[in-house]
């Protein structure tokens, strides 16, 4: 791949983001790549792990391809916008969790990246902001996925301003779970979580992983026949008879 890094160790999808001369701004080609990783990712992966190559996380668009679809045809720039739109679902819906590990700096469609992140790890002096309306743009296609994870009040502010704003800021909001203040710390916080993923049963991660999902998609009074129907198949796999007899075992010898 010509933007991405991608690796599969003990389980985990390791994806660096890997334009540092472009601070990890993503164009079309970086979008498509993103799309085919997402798209197929293997069954005997766990969990993944995004985090971005030189200083900063992501920088959000590219400045160079959003001046090239400013110039296209409103067909082309449709068509592109889709594209990206794809690219944010496909993550959000990840069959597995998706880890983040943030620095320097996560601005527009970078902290759209985030917020479709299902754990973030970031540094304290790390730069968030969407700052669309600076540049007479829109936060248009992270929207949705924006407003789910920092509330619609939040966004209200921060759509509207501009603003930048810390690590402690976006862990307040709900953007950012674990927060450290140096990158020995960040690296120690994020394999800890990665860690804690590996020692969860992976049917239970993707079934879980599944169910997230569809709590926000379903509607109410079909939320408790789904739920129940999830608890049901999760109860008849084979992993989870083993571990409840593990977990009985080990409790009838204490």
């Amino acid at each position: 791949m010509n933007t991405l890094i991608t690796e599969i160790t003990d389980g985990v999808l390791r994806i660096t983001f890997d334009r540092p001369e472009k601070r990890n701004a993503f164009d079309e080609t970086m979008i498509e790549e993103l799309i085919e990783v997402f798209s197929s990712i293997p069954d005997d992966v766990c969990c993944v792990l995004m985090k971005g190559n030189g200083k900063v996380f992501s920088a959000g668009a590219d400045l160079g391809w959003m001046k090239r679809m400013g110039e296209a045809t409103f067909e082309e720039n449709y068509e592109g916008s889709l594209r990206m739109a794809h690219m944010f679902e496909l993550i959000d819906t990840a069959p597995v969790p998706v880890v983040s590990r943030v620095h320097g700096a996560a601005i527009g469609g970078g902290i759209g990246l985030v917020a479709v992140s299902d754990i973030v790890v970031a540094m304290e002096d790390t730069k968030f902001g969407w700052t669309e309306v600076r540049l007479g743009l829109v936060p248009a296609v992270i929207s949705t996925f924006a407003v789910r994870k920092v509330g619609y009040s939040n966004a209200r502010r921060y759509f509207l301003t501009g603003e930048i704003f810390d690590g402690r800021a976006a862990k307040e909001m709900g953007l950012v779970h674990e927060l450290a203040s140096t990158i020995e710390e960040l690296d120690g916080k994020v394999e800890e979580i990665i860690s804690t993923l590996r020692t969860n049963g992976r049917e239970a991660l993707r079934l879980t992983k599944e169910l997230l999902i569809q709590l926000r998609t379903i509607a109410d009074r079909e939320l408790l026949s789904y739920s129940a129907e999830v608890i049901s198949k999760a109860r008849s796999t084979e992993e989870a008879k083993e571990r409840l007899r593990r977990f009985l075992e080990k409790s009838k010898k204490k």
